[in-house]
């Protein structure tokens, strides 16, 4: 996707923010990073106090729809009573919100039994408000030559995890869509991106509910051992349960006998690592992965 075809927007930027549940929970160095770089860039957000899990976007939705869709619809009538679009910075928790808010746009049938349900808790979900992944709002509304502007050049080979849900598109749109402004956000702060072919894997973080070995040696073994042959630095993704996975899973293996070692950062942490927000300010020891040493590769 050329970099040519995307203007910044010029106007004012807010929005509401929807943390989700890892987040907050196992990976604060994301939050921390997501509202450090929104100041540089010049980005208002609010909380949405008072939100639930979003909910799963897989599981939930199989076991009771109406009351998956009942929980979303909770979440997107907050970001409606601030009058804002939302952002999230997970995956999942996109896939959840923008699948729910667009069927009840659609559905009216749909959104009155939803409806029905919410007035149980005294509120109305209107369908008045867009769900935007974190990718979308850097790539789209902020734009890749702002990101230039201010960033440094940062050194090392990246191995770019897009996850699964980012590939979910509309109406039979570009699946690369995301995933191809994921990779030129990398690449805008310097990296050097390594294509493997097993981008579009599974991490097998879903999988590991049901059959922890298989998830780990049927999927992560494979895209650690992919990254090691093209002797990645570090791994960048755009969810949480990836990172989870990521960094989780190599302590796991090593009782399969399989050692790696690999750095896994969020792109809002990568972002504002290259937008000159100090290591100390962004709380990286959460990670479970060795990012001090990919924070040396880089020389930040």
């Amino acid at each position: 996707m050329g970099e040519e075809k995307v203007e910044a927007r010029v106007d004012f930027m807010k929005y509401a923010l929807f943390l989700g549940c890892l987040i907050p929970q196992r990976i604060p160095s994301v939050e921390l990073a997501a509202r450090k770089l929104f100041e540089r860039l010049g980005v208002e957000v609010l909380d949405l106090s008072g939100y639930s899990c979003c909910p799963d976007p897989v599981v939930a939705r199989l076991a009771d729809r109406r009351m998956s869709l009942a929980l979303s619809a909770r979440n997107l009538s907050l970001a409606e009573q601030l009058g804002l679009d939302i952002i999230t910075l997970c995956n999942g928790c996109y896939e959840t919100l923008w699948e729910a808010n667009e069927a009840m746009k659609q559905e009216s049938g749909l959104r009155e039994e939803v409806n029905g349900l919410l007035s149980e808790v005294g509120r109305k979900y209107e369908g008045t408000v867009n769900v935007k992944h974190i990718v979308e709002i850097l790539y789209e509304d902020i734009g890749i030559s702002r990101i230039k502007e201010i960033a440094k050049p940062l050194t090392f080979r990246a191995a770019v995890h897009p996850g699964c849900h980012l590939f979910r598109e509309a109406d039979g749109g570009d699946i690369w869509r995301k995933p191809g402004m994921l990779t030129e956000l990398v690449q805008a702060t310097g990296a050097d991106v390594v294509s493997c072919k097993l981008d579009r894997m599974c991490c097998g973080f879903p999988m590991m509910q049901v059959n922890e070995e298989a998830a780990l040696k049927e999927r992560l073994h494979l895209k650690l051992r992919c990254y090691e042959e093209l002797m990645v630095d570090g791994i960048i993704t755009a969810c949480p349960m990836c990172i989870l996975q990521f960094e989780t899973g190599q302590i796991s293996l090593r009782k399969y006998g399989l050692k790696y070692n690999f750095p896994c950062l969020h792109i809002v942490e990568l972002l504002a690592l290259a937008v000159g927000v100090p290591t100390n300010e962004l709380k990286l020891e959460f990670h479970r992965s060795p990012i001090s040493q990919l924070i040396e590769k880089m020389g930040v």
